[in-house]
């Protein structure tokens, strides 16, 4: 839990351009205030979305025996929704082309929609491992992401309401500066190696097939026979 609160990040914002501080987000809220929220979210989003140590994992899931639905998790307490989702594990339909998905948020639940096909249902003998993005809400980042998240808020939101070049140029040293510390924070907590960095498709480079769900193996320790 972050030790920044969102009513905090708010006056950070409002301070940064000469304006007065509010009390709470609700009873002294207004047209100043409800940018600056609606700021931070979209900031937080944009954060959020390349994946982060504490929103962003691997999940095992199995389609509906009887629609061959993938159902997806539903937002809870914790997560405000799913922001992307990738299936990582190699799969192939009745005519051998490989399966490739995406998230579908139409109807009650999200799902993960069969690209391949243009269809919901999946083949029903088999596991799905699945690589979800979640958007966690402000309580629940870390405080250097909080802090990250806060200075380009605050910069953003000079720019639209104020425009003042010599403070833009002083808040984007602070985001710089807050930016690396947010990542090098991140970096920290995923505790990753040169083999294990990277994006899904460059993971699977490393491997000499990449048909074999194996994330312990790497190409160049392997033989063909393998």
């Amino acid at each position: 839990m972050g030790f920044i609160s969102k009513l905090q990040a708010v006056n950070q914002m409002l301070l940064s351009a000469g304006e007065n501080l509010v009390a709470d987000l609700v009873n002294d809220s207004g047209v100043d205030t409800g940018i600056a929220l609606t700021l931070l979210d979209q900031t937080s989003l944009d954060y959020q979305m390349r994946g982060m140590a504490n929103n962003k994992y691997t999940r095992e899931f199995v389609p509906d025996v009887i629609t061959g639905e993938i159902r997806l998790p539903s937002a809870d307490a914790d997560e405000e929704g799913i922001i992307s989702v990738e299936l990582v594990s190699i799969h192939f339909n009745s005519k051998g082309e490989v399966l490739r998905g995406r998230l579908s948020m139409g109807g009650a639940q999200p799902i993960l929609w069969n690209v391949t096909d243009d269809t919901a249902r999946w083949p029903v003998n088999g596991k799905y491992n699945l690589e979800l993005i979640m958007k966690l809400p402000w309580e629940n980042l870390d405080t250097p992401v909080q802090r990250a998240i806060m200075t380009t808020a605050m910069r953003h939101y000079q720019a639209i309401t104020q425009g003042d070049e010599a403070t833009d140029q002083f808040l984007a040293y602070q985001e710089q500066l807050f930016g690396a510390k947010g990542r090098a924070a991140d970096i920290n907590d995923k505790n990753r190696n040169i083999f294990d960095s990277g994006d899904i498709s460059l993971r699977r480079a490393v491997m000499r097939n990449p048909y074999l769900n194996d994330p312990n193996r790497f190409r160049y320790w392997r033989t063909k026979g393998i």
